[in-house]
Formats: structure tokens, sequence, C-alpha cells
């Protein structure tokens, strides 16, 4: 009984001696902070309450208060100008800044008058909805009051960034611009 021990104790080290254990690819990504998820789920909020606002059915007139109001026009007319503000990314004429804004990053694109009055108007427009809608973030959630305006700006560039197509560009962090 001893001797088979012996063997089962030796057949067992020779079996984990040949077992190798590969150590798992560790990848490391931007991870988000603290703040920043913060922002970028009172965004959500301020997303969801837009459309469950908007989508509202029924015979009266649904009361909104003037703050909710602005913010549900900004978030909506944020998604109609979405396919042209891309397109406009695409080509290179915006791009995307710390501050949470859009830039103009290449204003040498020829276009007509018509065409530019029109890219003038988008361009106004998004940067006035993103101005609202980062204020009103600001403003209903008492943790982020305390938040510099400067964090607030940049989760929403990230975020912008993120949802932005291949080859937006956007200032680096050396002030340059560069493409996504």
């Amino acid at each position: 009984m001893n001797k088979f021990i012996r063997i089962t104790i030796f057949l067992g080290l020779a079996l984990i001696s040949a077992c190798t254990v590969k150590i798992p690819d560790i990848k490391v990504t931007g991870e988000k902070t603290a703040l920043e998820n913060q922002i970028l789920g009172e965004y959500n909020k301020v997303k969801e309450d837009a459309w469950m606002i908007s989508s509202e059915r029924g015979e009266g007139k649904v009361l909104i208060p003037k703050d909710k109001k602005e913010i549900i026009e900004a978030v909506r007319n944020r998604e109609f100008n979405k396919d042209d503000v891309d397109e406009l990314k695409t080509m290179g004429l915006f791009g995307e800044k710390p501050d949470g804004l859009l830039g103009i990053a290449d204003s040498s694109i020829a276009m007509t008058e018509h065409d530019q009055k029109l890219v003038d108007k988008i361009f106004f427009e998004e940067n006035r909805d993103r101005t609202l809608i980062m204020q009103r973030i600001a403003q209903i959630s008492t943790d982020l009051e305390s938040a510099a305006p400067a964090a607030i700006a940049k989760a929403f560039f990230e975020m912008n960034l993120d949802e932005s197509p291949k080859g937006t560009p956007y200032i680096n962090d050396k002030g340059k611009w560069e493409k996504k």
C-alpha cells in the first residue's frame, strides 16, 4: 500500500509539472474616472427625460418648465443635426475641443455662400445646445456642482469624441489638431 501511494504521488507530481499556466494578456484601457461616469450618467438621464417628455401622448398639453423645455429642445436639436455634424467632422471642417464644444478644424474648405450659412447655423446650434446641456448636468446633480466646470467639459469632450466618426479632428493634449 505504501508503494502504491508513492507511485500515485510520483505520477501526480509528474502530471502537474507537465502542465503550464498561461498568464492572461492584460490590456490597459482608458478607464473613466468616477466623475466622468457620473457626468455620462447624468447626460443619459437628461436625454432619457427629453425623449420621455417628447413622446408623451394624450389629450391635453404637457406643461414643461422653461428650463426643462430648453434642455429638451437642445437634446432633440443635437439628434436632428447629428448626421450633418458627423459629415462635417468627417470632411475635417468641425472638430472636438477640450472644452466640450465644436471647433473649426479647417476653415479652408471651399463652399457656396448658401452652404456656409448652413454650416454656420449648425455650428452655432450645436455649441449652444452643448453649453445648455453641460450647464444642466452641473445643476441637476449636487455632487457635480462642486466639480470644476473644466472637469465637466473634459468628460463631455471625451464622450463626444468617443461618439464621433473615425477621422474626426480633435485638439490633443498639446493643443494641436489631430485625427481620431
